[in-house]
């Protein structure tokens, strides 16, 4: 049998020497090496193949002067170590030398075993499925669909997503245990939200948008299409749903300007009124001449005539009379007569008035009228009149003469 094996490979020997090719199993070779299979088909359980040198990993450490593209297989690392030209024979398989170690002969690298780098541009087509990237509950999944590209990112209790530009950070979270966020961090300066072309921004609340702005600034609370810088809607008739939560009618007022609304429903400005002047008119006497009266016209109680300017912008005209007369004579069938004093303004008789029944001679009476009046702006003549109102026996036209006691006759208006 040696013999039969030592023919052979003397033949092939000195065919090669010819030829320089050498071909087992066929006698045309297209390689320095051509082996075709004894039974290339078939069922047979023969052995077709070529078996590579099968060695421990301390042998192929032990090895020196190996040619570049030496092949073996090593069939146990329970020898040698992982150094040297062996630093990279960590598990049975082939391995090729390169001329400075021994190199495994197509590794499982990717991405879950080792690190590296794209020479180009990949694309992945998921053809509508989801990429994930899973720990347990927690996962990370891109998809793309013909209408919808999406990147999800779901935890157990947050999902986060984060965008970082050197040292400045976004984060976006939704949590089980907070409200959902947007922040910013880091050396960032400002928080943007908003658009770029002339679509408006919208927030709502579920779902329904509760304010929006428009790409002129205007801004509308309760409105869609706000007409001013800003417009708010309650909602409500006449409410507007503005409040000032630290500003009550109980706060003092300081200097400003008072606001109020016009028929529009804009907020305006409205003058400051003027400060409150206090004006008074008085006559105080206890010595005034003494007067006639009768039943026939109404006599002027001395020294109560007076003139009142009342000024643009005046309003209410305060009056307090107080008359306290002596009855010193007695008229024709005189004694249980009526007297009455009446104010007047501008020679009219007003709806002020008091009445009183003289009972006899040397008998006092008082009379006493307080009232409000609003005038119009100008001068005003005010006085107070008397005149008896029911005989009740006394002759028509007798006269009854007063004597005053007290007249205080006060006239004040505010503007």
């Amino acid at each position: 049998m040696k013999r039969i094996q030592l023919s052979i490979i003397l033949a092939i020997t000195g065919y090669s020497l010819f030829t320089a090719q050498v071909g087992i199993n066929n006698s045309n070779p297209l390689s320095t090496l051509d082996i075709t299979a004894a039974n290339s088909t078939g069922t047979t359980s023969n052995v077709d193949g070529m078996v590579i040198p099968r060695v421990d990993r301390q042998r192929a450490q032990s090895m020196s002067g190996t040619p570049v593209s030496t092949m073996i297989y090593v069939n146990s690392i329970a020898t040698g170590t992982q150094t040297g030209t062996a630093a990279n024979i960590d598990a049975a398989g082939y391995y090729y030398y390169n001329g400075t170690a021994w190199i495994k002969l197509n590794p499982l690298v990717n991405i879950y075993t080792a690190d590296g780098t794209l020479s180009g541009v990949r694309t992945v087509t998921t053809n509508g499925n989801f990429l994930n990237f899973t720990s347990g509950a927690n996962n990370i999944g891109i998809t793309t669909s013909a209408t919808e590209g999406r990147i999800s990112a779901t935890g157990s209790t947050r999902g986060t997503l984060s965008l970082s530009g050197g040292t400045s950070l976004v984060d976006s979270f939704v949590d089980d245990a907070s409200a959902a966020q947007i922040n910013s961090s880091g050396t960032s300066t400002r928080l943007s939200m908003g658009t770029t072309n002339a679509a408006p921004i919208g927030l709502k609340t579920n779902g329904t948008d509760k304010m929006t702005m428009l790409s002129n600034g205007n801004i509308g609370i309760g409105v869609t299409a706000p007409n001013t810088a800003l417009e708010l809607s309650s909602g409500t008739a006449n409410t507007s749903g503005l409040r000032f939560t630290n500003l009550t009618s109980a706060s003092p007022i300081n200097m400003g300007q008072a606001l109020g609304v016009d028929s529009s429903g804009n907020i305006i400005t409205v003058a400051n009124p003027s400060p409150t002047n206090v004006s008074t008119s008085s006559v105080n006497s206890t010595s005034a001449a003494n007067f006639n009266v009768n039943d026939l016209a109404a006599t002027i109680v001395t020294g109560t005539s007076q003139t009142i300017n009342i000024p643009t912008g005046g309003k209410a005209l305060f009056i307090n009379f107080m008359l306290g007369v002596d009855y010193t004579t007695n008229p024709a069938g005189g004694g249980q007569a009526y007297y009455e004093a009446r104010l007047y303004i501008d020679g009219v008789a007003t709806d002020c008035y008091m009445r009183t029944q003289e009972i006899g001679v040397s008998a006092n009476a008082f009379f006493s009228i307080s009232t409000i009046k609003f005038l119009t702006a100008g001068n005003h003549t005010i006085d107070v009149r008397m005149q008896r109102t029911f005989n009740n026996g006394t002759t028509s036209g007798a006269n009854i003469t007063c004597s005053p006691l007290s007249i205080s006759f006060n006239a004040s208006y505010l503007n």
